[in-house]
């Protein structure tokens, strides 16, 4: 076998197999034959872990060691047969799972070796990562939510299709069912997927309708899976048997209204089978189901979720110096438990179209500013010891929680209170109905669950660092509790003596205790160090920065003898656990009520600390009915980009009133601001609709059915989309859904193909929206033509990004102001990014040699119109001599000369026409 030379200093482990293993390994790998390129293989050797192929070796090498170097060869003695492979320990292995489920939304296989040959043993996919929970989650807050969808589409009459959808949050043990009718574009659908923010979808196919469905479900970054077909199970036997009950109720899903959705039943029927839930008996009576209503939340699409940076991008965790500043989640997300983080996620995809849960939020908000003391309190000193306590309740269901997980659920419990108290003493009603009406009720239900862990667990112990069940459950506990507490006091005396012999000040200066690799020991500051090394009658264990770890024979027999009696305490008592857990099981519904109430107190929080630590504390939005037709922020600020070092914003203001102004039209230079200026009214409209406060000095706004965005240009091209039909998408998607409660930006719309034609597009939009639509938009463009629309349509206003320039000087102001730009200024913007002087003049030469052909043929079109205009001049004089003239005909000679007045460039003519009209 031959491999690589490492090129750092971390050193893989090594792959042992002999001449025979390895040809009969690269056999039985080429019979495996093709995979998916989004499913990566495991080989588990015992010893360490393998992948084969190129294109996994060098993937995971990347992601475990950072280099390729680490790829080797498998090579038998004939030579004629060879296998790449990357050969990692179980903790690299670890973290390679976890790269490759949660953040690169791939597949993972992982192959034992069973008697002669190897067998998939372990899958999983990022929306069913229920053989891999122990490895991506122990010891690790889960961040992010773990759903999946399963859909069928339907053909109505017409081009009318009916898609039903089943989601579900294995997490939350949550189903969720909709349907609804949807056009060949599947716009509902992808406002769906926004909403529902699935890791993976399983389809039936992958022709026919769903190939479109394939394309939407690659552009949104959704995993595609395509189950194999089975016999089918049966949805109501399983969901009499996975669905929680309420007490009293007859535990029988037949009835459930939620079924009356024939589409989406089928799909949760295959979503079920594909996740194998029945089979995992944590899951078996727990889960809810629910109909999901798409009116109760504000439809956004995957392009405005991409053009305002709601969600950080794959990978990025709250502790990275940039998640602050990156998306609109790290904007507000300061929540200090995962729970709160998971449905910080949540809420961001899901603004709320219901004014009065916002107002409620908005209040409770506003009154934990004012109380700066308690709103410290609980960021800093209660909320940040809070658990995961949906995972602590999930390890209960699934039978392997322990003493401490429960110790860690009881803490919570007693935690609460303290909470409730904080929140009541600020006397608001909002906070008193919102947050602690339901943290009493579930307190109440838990307190069966307190009662039972006082009664059990051995705090004492705890004290010590070790979690058993009270000895007085049973003798045999009782006299092996007996033996260690002897124990303890002879290691105690011996702690003692230690402290005399080496002459330090008693037992503050020598410590016992006890770590799991090390037992009981001894341990003193790293200055006595010397004062230890003269004494033979100890050994040095360990050094570390908090001091030494050393031992003697006597104490060593000791902790021995004490971790030999702690084992056979502990299965003593592994019955009595297992009783404690079981009953612990039962107070799985408190607990979750529980913990979504911590989160959502989390949200409220962190809403709160986002607005007070904003460089400009940002202010509470007044909330309008939809349709008030009233959207006003001034001094509207980006809340990523103020978070900046070295940036000072400049704010900007929007004032759109009904049936007075509800578009503006804005032009100026490159770099000018017009994208963040139009980004930051929608980022300010999406966080008051998500309950937060906004960077504003003031807001009005009301309530909006939908953001749509089509924001920067970027060739799609692993899906084989150019920058130009990316644009057509996404803009036929805001015209298709588009109302007059809606919010829509826009900039530079047109690009990629000619400009007469990229005009023309934008123009027809542009006129769309104002004349029929009639929603909030602002449209940012270089094609000035598109600011005559504010001619003919009042309430359309043109405004510009405004800028000084000369010929030696160019400056950006970032000031929002009224008018038109005619000028680009491209030239001048290339000179700032530093071209170089010959590329700027030329590109100026260039510029002017163009100019003057268009100065010499506007002349000349001038001069016709003008020799036109003259003739119509004698025409009408004529005519108003003529009594006999055709009042048809004059009518049609003045409008011809009045269009061609207004296609002259003149002032005068101009003034003369305003005055005629007026």
């Amino acid at each position: 076998m031959m491999q690589a030379k490492a090129t750092d200093s971390r050193q893989e482990p090594r792959l042992h197999m002999d001449t025979n293993a390895r040809r009969n390994f690269i056999k039985f790998h080429a019979r495996l034959g093709e995979k998916p390129c989004t499913t990566v293989r495991f080989f588990d050797h015992s010893d360490c872990y393998t992948v084969h192929g190129s294109d996994d070796c060098e993937l995971v090498a990347k992601i475990v060691y950072k280099s390729t170097a680490f790829i080797g060869v498998l090579l038998p003695d004939d030579k004629k047969e060879t296998l790449q492979f990357v050969s990692m320990s179980k903790g690299n292995f670890e973290v390679a799972v976890r790269e490759l489920l949660l953040v690169r939304n791939l597949r993972v296989e992982v192959y034992v070796k069973r008697s002669s040959d190897w067998e998939l043993e372990y899958r999983g996919s990022p929306g069913n990562l229920l053989q891999f929970e122990d490895i991506l989650f122990a010891n690790k807050e889960v961040l992010v939510g773990n759903s999946i969808i399963s859909l069928l589409v339907k053909l109505e009459g017409g081009a009318q299709r009916r898609v039903g959808v089943a989601s579900v949050e294995q997490n939350d043990c949550k189903f969720q069912l909709l349907e609804f009718l949807d056009d060949d574009f599947f716009t509902e659908l992808e406002a769906t997927v926004v909403l529902l923010g699935p890791k993976e979808c399983l389809l039936p196919s992958l022709e026919g309708e769903y190939a479109a469905v394939k394309t939407l479900l690659e552009r949104s970054g959704v995993m595609i899976t395509v189950p194999k077909k089975s016999s089918a199970n049966d949805l109501l036997q399983d969901l009499n048997r996975l669905l929680r009950f309420a007490k009293g109720q007859q535990e029988d899903a037949s009835g459930l209204k939620e079924l009356q959705l024939q589409l989406a039943s089928d799909a949760l029927k295959t979503a079920i089978k594909y996740l194998d839930l029945v089979n995992d008996a944590g899951n078996l009576g727990h889960y809810e189901i629910k109909k999901l209503d798409l009116n109760r939340f504000v439809h956004l699409d995957s392009a405005a979720v991409a053009a305002l940076n709601i969600m950080p991008k794959p990978g990025t965790h709250p502790s990275m110096p940039s998640y602050r500043w990156q998306s609109i989640m790290g904007v507000l997300d300061h929540c200090r438990t995962p729970q709160g983080h998971r449905l910080m996620g949540q809420w961001v995809k899901q603004p709320l179209r219901n004014r009065d849960i916002l107002n409620d939020r908005h209040n409770i908000v506003a009154c934990l500013l004012e109380s700066p003391d308690t709103l410290e309190t609980l960021s800093l000193d209660y909320l940040k010891r809070i658990p995961d306590i949906l995972m602590l309740t999930k390890k209960l269901m699934r039978r392997k929680a322990t003493l401490q997980d429960l110790f860690r659920i009881y803490q919570v419990i007693l935690r609460t209170p303290k909470i409730l108290k904080l929140l009541l003493e600020l006397e608001n009603s909002t906070i008193e109905s919102m947050i602690c009406a339901p943290f009493k009720s579930f307190l109440e239900d838990l307190t069966g669950l307190k009662q039972m862990v006082e009664q059990v667990v051995d705090f004492e112990a705890i004290d010590r660092g070790e979690y058993l069940v009270k000895a007085s459950f049973d003798n045999r506990l009782m006299e092996l509790q007996q033996t260690m507490t002897d124990l303890y006091a002879k290691m105690g005396r011996l702690q003692t003596k230690c402290s005399e012999e080496l002459d330090l000040d008693g037992k503050q200066q020598v410590k016992l205790e006890n770590v799991a690799k090390l037992g009981h020991h001894f341990r003193i500051t790293l200055k006595d160090d010397s004062v230890l090394r003269k004494n033979k009658n100890y050994r040095i264990v360990d050094v570390i920065k908090g001091g030494v770890r050393f031992t003697s024979d006597k104490l060593e027999g000791y902790a021995e003898e004490f971790a030999s009696c702690r084992s056979r305490y502990e299965e003593q008592q592994l019955s009595i656990v297992e009783e404690i857990i079981q009953v612990a099981v039962g107070y799985a519904a408190p607990l979750t009520s529980l913990n979504n109430e911590l989160a959502q107190l989390d949200c409220l929080v962190s809403f709160a600390i986002a607005a007070r630590s904003a460089p400009t504390p940002y202010v509470r939005p007044k909330m309008l009915d939809e349709g008030a037709g009233e959207l006003v922020l001034q001094d509207v600020r980006h809340p990523c980009l103020e978070l900046q070092e070295h940036v000072s914003f400049i704010a900007n203001s929007v004032d759109f009133q009904k049936d007075k102004c509800n578009m503006f039209i804005i032009t100026g230079p490159n770099m000018g601001g017009k994208s963040t200026y139009i980004r930051s009214v929608g980022t300010a409209v999406l966080m008051a609709h998500v309950g937060a406060f906004v960077p504003c000095s003031m807001a009005s706004i009301s309530m909006v059915d939908s953001i749509l965005g089509r924001v920067g240009a970027s060739d799609n091209i692993i899906k084989g989309l150019s920058t130009f039909m990316v644009e057509m998408i996404e803009t036929s998607g805001i015209i298709r859904t588009a109302t007059d409660k809606s919010l829509v930006i826009i900039d530079e719309l047109g690009r990629g193909t000619s400009t007469y034609e990229g005009c023309g597009i934008a123009w027809s939009i542009a006129e769309h929206l104002a004349k029929e639509t009639k929603c909030f938009t602002l449209f940012a463009t270089h094609f000035h033509e598109i600011t005559k629309l504010a001619e003919s349509l009042a309430t359309v206003k043109n405004c510009h990004m405004a800028a000084v320039a000369d010929s030696d000087n160019f400056t950006l102001l970032y000031q929002v102001r009224p008018g038109v730009m005619e000028k680009s200024f491209g030239i001048q913007v290339a000179r700032l990014a530093s071209f170089p002087d010959h590329v700027v003049q030329n590109a100026q030469e260039v510029y002017n040699e163009f100019e003057d052909e268009h100065v010499d043929k506007q002349k000349k079109e001038d001069k016709a119109l003008l020799e036109k205009i003259q003739v119509a001049i004698e025409q009408l004089s004529t005519a108003g001599n003529n009594t006999d003239i055709n009042v048809e005909d004059l009518t049609q000679l003045v409008t011809q000369f009045t269009k061609d007045i207004k296609k002259l460039d003149s002032d005068y003519f101009k003034s003369v026409l305003a005055t005629s009209e007026a």
